[in-house]
């Protein structure tokens, strides 16, 4: 006579999985908001100086960064699931680039995810950190069946003629990112009217870059927001959103995207997930007098 496992050994197994869910290997978290099946993906870290910091006093930084020289700072992506569809906002960097990065595709692995499965690349800019994974080590499309989407208004500026010679590599590195992906029609810049992708809202939070764009999915309290490069230094920026970088092309218009998005977040208890927050990056803001406190998803 066969034996009856006990209950304890019949839950095992979803003990396990409940485990997985939650927390995943270091490389990936995944958790649900509502119906969305959210899964951060961290593509690497790099460090960066607090002097980049700009509009706020050094005594400041020296009390809320304890007088560090270089700040860990993550490079995260999100993979959305909105219902049957997948999509995934920004792409990492590109190991060419930085050998400590270019992990996403490893991440998708790791994760049980077929890049080929992924039906949109949403990008909130076009920065090397964001666009550079788009492609793989002999310059093939990462995500074969994806269609990439930005702001009209990033690909613009990024695309025209009037940046100055030195931003040169740079150029040549996103146009090299995003080549394959136009050859085969699956480069689509969206203009303001424009859905980016079904159930997905694009907001305009320029700043950063002129076209920087905060993606939207699902709604009322299960809202969740893939914010890009609205924030840097955690540790600062939500306490003093006036506090810019010098890579923002235009840091009072980068401050006040930026104080929009908390107050709004604040009130509506969004949550949010940064390309620059510490790992997995997701959480919720909240108010806190005049000023604002990052509470990470548990």
């Amino acid at each position: 006579m066969s034996r009856i496992p006990s209950p304890r050994l019949l839950l095992l197994p979803w003990l396990l999985m409940g485990a997985l869910w939650a927390e995943g290997p270091a490389g990936f978290h995944r958790t649900r908001v509502g119906t969305l099946e959210i899964t951060a993906l961290l593509d690497g870290e790099m460090q960066l100086p607090p002097s980049l910091l700009k509009s706020i006093a050094a005594e400041d930084l020296e009390r809320m960064l304890g007088g560090k020289e270089g700040v860990p700072t993550p490079v995260n992506a999100f993979l959305v699931r909105t219902g049957q569809h997948l999509v995934l906002v920004d792409a990492g960097k590109n190991a060419a680039m930085d050998p400590s990065m270019g992990h996403i595709l490893a991440r998708l692995k790791e994760a049980w995810v077929d890049p080929a499965a992924i039906e949109a690349v949403l990008l909130t800019h076009l920065h090397g950190d964001h666009v550079g994974g788009l492609i793989t080590a002999d310059g093939r499309r990462a995500f074969p069946n994806a269609v990439v989407r930005v702001a009209q208004a990033e690909h613009d500026y990024w695309m025209g003629t009037a940046l100055p010679k030195s931003y040169g590599p740079m150029i040549a590195m996103i146009k090299a990112a995003l080549a394959p992906y136009q050859e085969a029609g699956a480069y689509k810049p969206f203009t303001p009217q424009e859905t980016p992708f079904p159930g997905v809202k694009a907001i305009s939070a320029p700043g950063h870059t002129p076209g920087h764009t905060v993606y939207a999915f699902g709604q009322g309290a299960h809202t969740f927001w893939a914010i890009g490069d609205l924030v840097h230094f955690g540790k600062v920026q939500f306490q003093r959103p006036e506090a810019t970088v010098t890579f923002d092309t235009n840091q009072p218009q980068a401050a006040k995207a930026r104080l929009a998005c908390w107050t709004l977040a604040a009130q509506k208890g969004i949550v949010l997930g940064g390309a620059h927050l510490a790992f997995p990056g997701l959480g919720q803001v909240r108010a806190t007098g005049k000023a604002f406190a990052w509470a990470p998803l548990p």
